[in-house]
This record gives C-alpha cells, sequence and structure tokens, in this order.
C-alpha cells in the first residue's frame, strides 16, 4: 500500500484496456484469471486460503469482481481523469476499497452457510469442497 501508485500506469492500461472491449480485453481477462488461479492454487496448497468446490469458477467470479469495480469506480470518480492524476485516483481507489474487501475475505459476510446448504440442494452433483476441477 505504501507505494500504490507505482502500479497507477498498469492499472491505467488496464482500465482504458477493458473500457476498449473487444479480443484484447477478452484476453486480458483470460489472463488475469489463469494467474489467479495459480495465486488461489497456491494459498490452497499453503492453507491461507479455503479450498473451492469449482476452484475455476471462483478464481472467474474474483476476476469479473475485481475489473468491474475497477471499471465502475473510475467510471464514477475518475473518467475526465488526466493521466497524471491518476496515481492519486488509483490510491483513493484503493482506500475506498481495501478495507471492506479485506473484512469481506477475511471474516466473510454471511453469518451462517444456510444459504449455500440451500442452493446445494438444487444442484445436481454438487462436488465436495476442495475439488480444484
Amino acid at each position: 500500500m505504501a507505494e500504490v501508485e507505482r502500479f497507477a500506469p498498469m492499472v491505467q492500461y488496464l482500465l482504458r484496456s477493458l473500457q476498449a472491449g473487444g479480443k484484447l480485453a477478452a484476453t486480458l481477462i483470460e489472463h488475469m484469471v489463469a494467474d489467479a488461479e495459480e495465486y488461489l492454487a497456491a494459498g490452497e496448497a499453503a492453507g491461507v486460503i479455503r479450498p473451492s468446490r469449482d476452484r475455476a469458477a471462483r478464481t472467474r467470479y474474483l476476476a469479473y469482481q475485481s475489473a468491474g469495480s475497477l471499471l465502475l469506480w473510475f467510471t464514477l470518480h475518475g473518467a475526465d481523469a488526466a493521466p497524471e492524476e491518476f496515481p492519486a485516483l488509483f490510491r483513493r481507489y484503493m482506500g475506498d476499497l481495501m478495507l471492506p474487501a479485506l473484512e469481506v475475505f477475511s471474516e466473510g459476510l454471511l453469518v451462517d452457510r444456510s444459504m449455500l446448504d440451500e442452493y446445494l440442494m438444487y444442484v445436481p452433483d454438487p462436488p465436495p469442497a476442495g475439488d480444484a476441477r
């Protein structure tokens, strides 16, 4: 967090590429998903990330959530920003979202698993927890 501004040019490129859409954006997202799946698998192996019933689906969801958050926040708060303003905006984005993101990922959101259990009752042959399909 102390040096978040140094990543601003890469994030700005990512943001603009996603906004442009097309093959570049699709390829970029697929690379993000592949990288994230490796990170999550390593975290599972290290015991710091809970195993998933479907690691690939969870990874894609997280990548889409992250990209969507980035796109929406900058559309609302920095769509007309000059390139030299982007590092400060990126710091603000991280400041706005880091605490709630860490809280959700570290402590969870739901107080029990009843919604998951209900959903799994209607999914044909759900994979067991920890299945790394």
